[in-house]
């Protein structure tokens, strides 16, 4: 029996330690897989003994005792290594992902910083959240400590202790995170390094840059909450350190002289011919142009692309490796893992995809020999352009027109310019939704965009990638993956644990046989 028993205990801790690693929290789960594990590795020792007891011949039971307490000695020197490796610097990270990982926007904030940081975990005794976020502030803690970066100090303080402190700051419960940079501070009340980044970034000092955002011909809006607004978008924006400001195109004759970039997310209604003309002149005169397209639609503001070489023929990507919304017709939600070596693709690649719903391809063509245009982002080479989708039996993948070319259609481009006034950048994009506040989020699309956009402004040493939400685990729309890697990680580890058992149980009694 003390075979067996082993083989059980072992496994059970050694799923239920892995499962708590890869989730970076203590888990009912994995609670319940280290208890029982250790339970049976001390019926497995008591068997031991009682057999060692009546079977031994007294001469041999002093060795047997010396033994026992070497394997106990090394079980404890175990457990000590253990905990002592949890306290260095830089502690081993199995989380998915690297959750405990901090990501290379979260160090370029902690380098902009003009004092040191302070962040300030406030709790209540017997809060569960308090370890994971320790851990987190920990990494800020060790991050701060490699050159060239401000220092951060950590600090931990009981709410019931500082009542002065959950008035001042607003604390509404235990495991929130105040952010202090001299006087300034913000109030983190869901510590993850998404929420920490942001509160980091707005306490550092970065230039003013105005970027104007076009309303008035139904474009998208970066107040509007909602799925089908923008407000996460203004709100990474202003984050990252934009200033911005609206922009009348419909009635405007001239885009302001203080603005470093325009943005123009995908008009419903076609603009004047006066705000077309004020657009290519701001393009003319150097300006940095960020356009977002749909299919379906025409502004006008596709033939000002044209005219600059980035031409968006009116026609609907079919990609058959795309993802099959429910109610849509399938092919028309492509997931990008095609991208070119450029900055706004920074760190993107086969296993960090966009996701793009409903979106139409560019063609370009250079205006002038010296303009630089570039595809950054493309289909599978499975894809099609399609003019009338819409029209087709839903449920049905539509079949290729006789026209289509199967190829890598681009669905996000780029293009440097000069005429005359300063050189320009573009850049354009095939799909609004992806700036949205529904897909957003979705896979890599933020690092995507603000990436494109930081690009366009030339503010390249501010492209990275950024950190997801609940760390760097991915917050994934359509599929859940945190979710679901929270279910494999938890009860889904039970059939593999299972075969393993039954597999070790069965060698065990060919051994014996």
């Amino acid at each position: 029996m003390t075979g067996p028993l082993t083989l059980i205990g072992l496994i059970l801790t050694a799923f239920g330690w892995a499962s708590q690693e890869a989730l970076g929290e203590v888990t009912p789960f994995a609670s319940a897989q280290v208890l029982v594990g250790l339970a049976a590795l001390a019926a497995a020792g008591l068997s031991a003994l009682v057999r060692t007891g009546r079977r031994a011949q007294p001469a041999l039971r002093g060795p047997m005792v010396g033994v026992i307490i070497r394997a106990a000695a090394a079980l404890v020197a175990a457990g000590l290594l253990y905990a002592g490796a949890a306290q260095v610097e830089r502690p081993i990270d199995w989380t998915f992902e690297g959750r405990f990982t901090l990501s290379e926007a979260s160090l370029a904030a902690l380098s902009d910083l003009p004092e040191p940081l302070v962040l300030t975990l406030y709790t209540d005794a017997g809060d569960p959240r308090i370890r994971h976020t320790r851990r987190l502030l920990d990494a800020f803690a060790a991050a701060g400590r490699r050159p060239g970066r401000g220092p951060v100090e950590i600090e931990t303080r009981a709410l019931d202790a500082y009542p002065d402190d959950e008035d001042f700051y607003g604390i509404g419960s235990s495991n929130s995170v105040v952010a202090r940079v001299g006087a300034r501070w913000a109030l983190v009340d869901r510590p993850r390094e998404g929420s920490l980044y942001e509160a980091i970034v707005s306490l550092g000092h970065r230039p003013e840059r105005i970027l104007y955002a076009a309303v008035g011909a139904g474009e998208g809006d970066l107040q509007r909450t909602g799925s089908e607004g923008y407000s996460g978008l203004g709100a990474a924006l202003e984050a990252e350190g934009y200033t911005l400001r609206r922009l009348p195109l419909a009635v405007a004759d001239a885009v302001p002289g203080d603005a470093s970039g325009l943005l123009v997310i995908a008009p419903q209604r076609p603009l004047p011919d006066a705000a077309l003309s004020a657009i290519e002149r701001f393009v003319d005169g150097g300006g940095a142009l960020i356009a977002f397209l749909e299919p379906g639609t025409n502004s006008g503001l596709e033939g000002v692309l044209a005219g600059f070489g980035l031409a968006s023929p009116d026609r609907w990507v079919v990609d058959p490796a795309s993802l099959a919304l429910e109610g849509e017709t399938p092919g028309l939600s492509p997931v990008a893992s095609n991208y070119a070596q450029h900055p706004s693709t920074h760190g993107l690649g086969d296993n960090r995809m966009t996701f793009f719903r409903r979106a139409r391809a560019f063609e370009l063509r250079k205006a002038e020999p010296d303009d630089r245009l570039r595809g950054v982002v493309f289909t599978s080479g499975d894809a099609w352009t399609d003019p009338a989708v819409l029209g087709l039996t839903p449920g049905a993948l539509p079949a290729p027109p006789a026209d289509a070319r199967l190829d890598y259609h681009v669905l996000v481009a780029t293009a440097e310019i000069e005429r005359g006034a300063g050189r320009a950048r573009i850049a354009a994009f095939g799909d609004a939704d992806i700036a949205s506040n529904r897909d957003l989020r979705a896979l890599y699309n933020l690092d995507l965009v603000l990436n494109t956009i930081h690009w366009a402004l030339e503010r390249e040493p501010a492209i990275a990638l950024h950190p997801k939400s609940g760390g760097r685990s991915l917050n994934q729309f359509p599929v859940p993956l945190e979710r679901s890697l929270q279910s494999l990680y938890g009860a889904g580890l039970l059939i593999p644990e299972l075969l393993v058992l039954i597999g070790g149980l069965v060698w065990l009694r060919q051994r014996n046989a």
